[in-house]
């Protein structure tokens, strides 16, 4: 069967996630990861050129996961 993969924003939510498909016969491939991005946010000023106006930070929990045929 097709692996799917579980994101969520939150590792609580993930872990609750995994959890409830694995009492539904699923099983984990790839294990719970962070994965975070740093990016820039630029504005503009009166003379509208790009002007840099702080640092953005994201990140999200992931897992693969697979149904387990019996």
């Amino acid at each position: 069967m097709k692996p799917f993969v579980i994101r969520r924003q939150r590792k609580h939510e993930a872990e609750k996630a995994i959890e409830d498909h694995i009492k539904r016969g699923c099983e984990v491939i790839f294990p719970l990861t962070e994965f975070s991005r740093d990016g820039k946010i630029f504005d503009r000023d009166s003379y509208n050129r790009h002007i840099f106006a702080g640092n953005s930070y994201s990140s999200v929990w992931m897992a693969k996961l697979r149904k387990v045929e019996n």
